[in-house]
This record gives C-alpha cells, sequence and structure tokens, in this order.
C-alpha cells in the first residue's frame, strides 16, 4: 500500500513538475489578451493571475509543437513568473521585418486598424484663431515645434461612438463639448495630455473619447496611455526634426514620407497621408494622417504599429510648415 501511495505522489509531481518546466516549444513575440483569462503555474490549474485584456504579453512558448492547447507568458521581469494560459486567450504577436512573411499561426502585427491624426498646430490656428488654444499659443509652447494629437480613430471611418447613450450622441455632434462627461484619467496621463493635446482646452478630449476612444478601449486611460505613447515616439523622431528645421519653408509628401522611412524604417512612409490647407496665396501643411495596426499595448512600438498599419496615398504634395502666429 505504502509503495502504490509513493508511487501516485511521485507522478503527480511529476505531472506538476511537466507543466511547470519551460515549454517544448519556445516562442518568440508577445500575446495580446482578447480576455480576462486565468494564467496558472501548471496547465491543469484552475487559479491563479487574471490577463489584462489589451495587454501584451511576453511569449515563452507554447506546450507542443502540433495542436497546442496552452501558451507561457511572462507576466513580471523573472522566470518565475512564467504561467500557462489557453492558446485562445490572445493573439500571438511577432515584431516582423518589411516583407518578411509570417507563419500561418502568428501574425505579424496587431491586427486592428488604426488612424493617428495628428495636426501641426499653428497651421490649425491660422483658421480658428479665437479658439481657446490658438489664443493662447505662444513659440515657447510645446506644439510650437511638436506635433499635436488631434485623435485615435479604430477603422474603418464608420466605427465610431460605441455603446454611448443617445444623449451623449446628440451633445457630441452638436459639439457640446463641455457638456460632455469628465474623463477618468491619472494625473500624469492628464497633465501630459494637456501639453500634447492643445484641444483640450477647447474639451476636445471628450469628443475624441466618446466618438473614437469608445471603439478603442473600455476606459479613456487606456486609450489616451497609448495614444500618448506614439505621440512621444514620433515626436521625437526625425520626422519632428524635419518639420522643426523648415518652419516657413515648404516640405514636399515625398520629404516627410522619407523622414518616417529613416525614422521607423522601411516601409514605413508608405502609411502615411499629408493633409494641406490653401491659407491666401499659401498652402499649409495641417495635418497628418498615419495609418498604424493595432491595439497599441506595450511593449508594442511606433515602428511595429506602423509596420502594421495599412498603405495609403500620399495626399497633398506638400506645403509650408506655418510658424506661430497669424501670417
Amino acid at each position: 500500500m505504502k509503495r502504490i501511495t509513493l508511487l501516485a505522489s511521485l507522478t503527480a509531481a511529476l505531472a506538476t513538475f511537466n507543466d511547470c518546466a519551460w515549454a517544448s516549444v519556445k516562442l518568440e513575440g508577445w500575446l495580446i489578451a482578447k480576455e480576462a483569462c486565468i494564467a496558472s503555474k501548471s496547465l491543469r490549474g484552475s487559479s491563479g493571475q487574471e490577463l489584462e485584456p489589451g495587454r501584451a504579453y511576453v511569449l515563452r512558448g507554447q506546450n507542443r509543437a502540433d495542436n497546442p492547447s496552452h501558451y507561457q507568458v511572462r507576466l513580471g521581469e523573472s522566470g518565475n513568473s512564467d504561467r500557462w494560459v489557453r492558446i485562445d486567450c490572445g493573439v500571438h504577436v511577432v515584431r516582423a521585418g518589411p516583407g518578411e512573411p509570417s507563419n500561418e499561426d502568428e501574425i505579424a502585427a496587431p491586427a486592428t486598424p488604426l488612424l493617428l491624426a495628428v495636426s501641426w498646430q499653428p497651421a490649425f490656428c491660422e483658421a480658428r484663431p479665437r479658439q481657446r488654444e490658438c489664443k493662447s499659443q505662444h513659440n515657447d509652447r510645446f506644439d510650437a515645434s511638436h506635433f499635436a494629437l488631434h485623435g485615435l480613430w479604430p477603422q474603418p471611418r464608420e466605427n465610431v461612438y460605441c455603446d454611448v447613450s443617445a444623449r451623449m450622441k446628440r451633445d457630441d455632434k452638436d459639439r457640446r463639448w463641455d457638456w460632455l462627461p469628465l474623463l477618468d484619467l491619472e494625473a500624469s496621463t492628464r497633465n501630459e495630455l494637456k501639453k500634447v493635446m492643445p484641444g483640450t482646452a477647447s474639451f476636445l478630449h471628450r469628443h475624441e473619447w466618446v466618438k473614437h476612444g469608445t471603439c478603442y478601449s473600455s476606459d479613456p486611460e487606456t486609450y489616451y496611455r497609448d495614444s500618448l505613447r506614439m505621440m512621444a515616439q514620433l515626436n521625437s523622431s526625425e520626422v519632428q526634426k524635419l518639420f522643426v528645421a523648415n518652419v516657413g519653408q515648404n516640405v514636399s509628401a515625398k520629404a516627410i514620407r522619407a523622414a518616417f522611412e529613416t525614422a521607423f524604417g522601411p516601409g514605413s512612409g508608405t502609411r502615411v497621408q499629408v493633409t494641406c490647407r490653401d491659407d491666401g496665396d499659401r498652402r499649409l501643411i495641417t495635418e497628418l494622417k498615419i495609418y498604424l495596426g493595432g491595439p497599441l499595448a506595450e511593449p508594442i512600438s511606433f515602428a511595429d504599429a506602423l509596420q502594421a498599419g495599412e498603405r495609403t496615398a500620399p495626399g497633398c504634395s506638400g506645403g509650408i510648415v506655418d510658424p506661430v502666429g497669424q501670417q
């Protein structure tokens, strides 16, 4: 009897060890969680930490080469945080180079089509000098020399107002944006948003969340945190340097796209469309429409998201990078 009990104990221990050991097939990339699945220490485990939907987790491997049932993900920074989740809990994302094919069971980048609209604020203010954010603009303000966030728009363009009440939709369409609810944002996110999105002075952030953000995530913090992370990488790139070096001068769409290629890799320029507007005898660059693939959860970079985006026409051939103030 003792021998049988000991054998059973050893068998159970071995099964647990096999579950917790390194995955038999190693994988690279991340798992973008689709639902709040339980991540367990063992394949048979029913308790553990829940995954956060939309978040990217480092992917360590899968339990077998053929017909795997589980992925192994790393929840923290050490191997002690490796856990097993069902294979249907998320999407496998890998970092692929331009033109590099992906395996059938992999996705070369997140698959949700997104459009990041960024403004050149001085040009915006030429046509709207009475806007609050335009009245207060000056040469030393961040948006005088950096791109301003207009919005992050899930595609297609009809994908708007997700689970929004009729009253909120009516207020938004009537531009009563100050009537829209306050957004629950962390202090650091709110402060950064005021800097990068000067339109917050006119409640643009409430409008963008209600119309577009509700179709991106379940909360405004995630929507704006991801948007600001993309903006930070754009605003510290060769693209921003190109605009600052040519304030008052004409810049071609070809040069803008080339700057994207330099900063974010071959092919990234084909994801950028330039928008211009005539101002008297001048043509001003007012906005860049940048096509990305999402969701944009960490550690997905701006370069990764660009490579996953849809190609687009270049838009206008070029225009002037407008300086601050009425010209």
